[in-house]
C-alpha cells in the first residue's frame, strides 16, 4: 500500500498505535493539538532541532528505512546529550512522497521511535506533509538538565578532552563512496555500527553531573577542527590540539592507508562522529576519566585551551598541521 492510499491521518493514527504513551513526564503525546510535557521541578529545559534532506545528509541506496530514522534521531539526541541533559520527549516532521510505500514510511518513523526510546525518551508527536520527490526529516527533541553544558565557557588553562575514538565515519564514508560495499550493512561491523547507529553520549553526561564545574562542551558532529572552532569562538579563546594524542580509530586507519589517505585528516574534519569534546580544569581530569570508565568510555587527553583565539593543530614537535578542510559547513564550498 503506498502513502496516497493509506493518507495522512492513516498513517498517524498507525504511528501512535506503534509508538505507544513512552514515558511518564509525557501527560500527552501523539494524537492531540499538542504534546503535553510535565517539566521539571527544577533545573531547566533544553530543546534543539535538526534537519536532514535526502541526497544531502543521506543517500537511500546505502540505508534503509529504518537506519534513515535512527540516525536522524540520534544526531538530534546528541545535541541533548552535549549540553549535559536528558532526554524527555522526540517530535519529528516527516515529509515523504506520496507515492512511497507505507511499510517504508512506517519503518523510517519506528527507527525515530527506537532510538528515541533506546534513550529513554518519548516520541511524542510530529507532523507528515507530501514532499514531491525527496524524503525530508527534522527532528525536535525536549531535554532537560539540572545544570546545562555551554560552548561558552572554556577558560584558558583547561584541558581538552574528547570520548571513544575518531575516524570510523569518514571511512565508512569513502567505502560507500567507492561503491564497496553497496550498502551499509556489507560495512565491517565497526564501522558499520557507527555509522548507522549513532551514539550519542548520554552515559557521559549523566556521569560527570558528578564534577564541581560543569565541562565545557560541544558534540562532534561538523568535525573535530570545525566544532572546537565553536568552542573557541563562543569562549573568546584559543585552542591548540595535538595531532599525535587524537585517539584515531583502528578502522580509520586500516581503510585510509589502504585508499593511500591520512587517517588523520579523517579523524581531524570527518563529521557525524557524534563523540563530546570537552575542556575542563586540569583539576578535573582524573576525576573525569575514572567516572567515564565506569562506563566503558575512554577519554583522551588532546590539547589545551589558552588566552588568544582560533584554533591551531599541532604536530608531536609543535609544528603547525596544514588541513585539507576545516570541517563541514552546510552552506560552505562543496
Amino acid at each position: 500500500m503506498r502513502l496516497d492510499e493509506l493518507g495522512e491521518f492513516g498513517l498517524i493514527a498507525r504511528i501512535a498505535e506503534t509508538v505507544g504513551a513512552g514515558r511518564e513526564s509525557v501527560i500527552v503525546g501523539i494524537g492531540d493539538d499538542a504534546a503535553v510535557l510535565k517539566t521539571p521541578s527544577a533545573g531547566y529545559l533544553l530543546v534543539t532541532t535538526d534537519a536532514c534532506l535526502e541526497g544531502q545528509h543521506f543517500r537511500r541506496q546505502w540505508l534503509t528505512a529504518n537506519q534513515i530514522g535512527r540516525r536522524a534521531a540520534g544526531a538530534a539526541l546528541s545535541d541533548i546529550a552535549a549540553m549535559g541533559g536528558e532526554a524527555i520527549a522526540v517530535f519529528v516532521s516527516a515529509g515523504l512522497p506520496p507515492t512511497e510505500e507505507v511499510a517504508f514510511a512506517e519503518q523510517l518513523i519506528c527507527g525515530v521511535h527506537e532510538a528515541a526510546a533506546e534513550h529513554g525518551a518519548a516520541l511524542a508527536g510530529g507532523d507528515t506533509f507530501a514532499s514531491p520527490d525527496r524524503i525530508y526529516l527534522d527532528i525536535v527533541v525536549v531535554g532537560q538538565a539540572q545544570q546545562p553544558w555551554l560552548r561558552s565557557t572554556a577558560q584558558p588553562d583547561d584541558v581538552l578532552l574528547v570520548t571513544g575514538t575518531l575516524g570510523e565515519v569518514s571511512a565508512a564514508l569513502h567505502l560507500l563512496e567507492s561503491g564497496q560495499p553497496q550498502d551499509v550493512d556489507g560495512l565491517p561491523s565497526a564501522l558499520r555500527q557507527r555509522f548507522a547507529r549513532p551514539t550519542p553520549q548520554f552515559a557521559v553526561a549523566g556521569c560527570l553531573q558528578q564534577l564541581s564545574q560543569p565541562p565545557c562542551a560541544i558534540d562532534i558532529s561538523d568535525g573535530l577542527v570545525q566544532d572546537a572552532a565553536h568552542i573557541a569562538e563562543a569562549s573568546a579563546v584559543a585552542l591548540t590540539i595535538q595531532a599525535a594524542h587524537i585517539p584515531v580509530a583502528e578502522a580509520c586507519r586500516e581503510v585510509a592507508t589502504e585508499a593511500g589517505a591520512d587517517p588523520l585528516q579523517w579523524a581531524l574534519i570527518g563529521g557525524e562522529e557524534y563523540e563530546l569534546l570537552l575542556a575542563v580544569p586540569r583539576a578535573s581530569v582524573e576525576q573525569a576519566c575514572t567516572l567515564v570508565e565506569a562506563e566503558g568510555v575512554e577519554l583522551t587527553e588532546i590539547g589545551c585551551v589558552t588566552a588568544g583565539e582560533g584554533i591551531t593543530v599541532v604536530d608531536a614537535d609543535g609544528k603547525e598541521i596544514e588541513l585539507d578542510q576545516s570541517g563541514w559547513d552546510h552552506f560552505g564550498p562543496s
